[in-house]
């Protein structure tokens, strides 16, 4: 079902991303994200320009910085997803209780997922962390930095797939079809959303 006609003055329409019901879905789609941009950045599309994949690289580390923050981040807000507060995940309503991961488990992922963190987040530590790449105009911006995506994955892709073990597959981005020119180009609304 497609989405009501949005068109502006001006020809503008909105976009926005697929609709989550649970939480354990936002956490999901960060991965099928990471990857989706991680694979555009190693096999870029035939009439990719350098503008392209500098966009996949953003959007690798900021779902890259997503992920650390949920598996590895120790000072996180009531209303933060993270491996610290499982019952967001694992909850009753989603049906997922019975999936939970044993304390062990999670205890494991949570220390993969910090060693990352700080490798990759801790300001204290260093000061080319994700985070000051992709924030505001700041001095920081100016600084060249390297990114291995490669090697980055390499080093979260066990901890990704223990998760999603726990876990319904949910991979939106990788089983998304292919965009409707006319509705992009005629300006309608390209909300992700396909509810009655």
């Amino acid at each position: 079902m497609g989405s009501p006609s949005m068109r502006r003055p001006g020809g503008n329409w909105s976009v926005s991303r697929i609709d989550k019901a649970e939480h354990y879905q936002t956490v999901l789609y960060e991965i099928d994200m990471l990857r989706y941009s991680y694979f555009q950045i190693l096999r870029p599309p035939d009439a990719a320009t350098e503008a392209d994949v500098w966009a996949y690289l953003e959007s690798f580390l900021v779902h890259y910085r997503n992920l650390l923050d949920f598996f590895g981040k120790t000072n996180a807000r009531n209303t933060d997803l993270t491996l610290s507060h499982p019952d967001m995940i694992w909850s009753v309503e989603a049906g997922l209780a019975n999936r939970r991961p044993s304390d062990n488990t999670l205890a494991e992922m949570r220390e993969h997922g910090q060693k990352l963190w700080h490798k990759y987040e801790d300001s204290e530590e260093k000061d080319d962390t994700i985070s000051r790449y992709l924030q505001h105009c700041t001095t920081f911006r100016v600084s060249p930095k390297e990114w291995y995506p490669i090697g980055m994955m390499s080093e979260i892709k066990d901890l990704l797939k223990r998760f999603e073990g726990h876990l319904p597959e949910f991979k939106p981005a990788t089983r998304s079809g292919q965009i409707n020119r006319a509705r992009f180009l005629g300006g309608e609304s390209a909300s992700t959303h396909s509810g009655g």
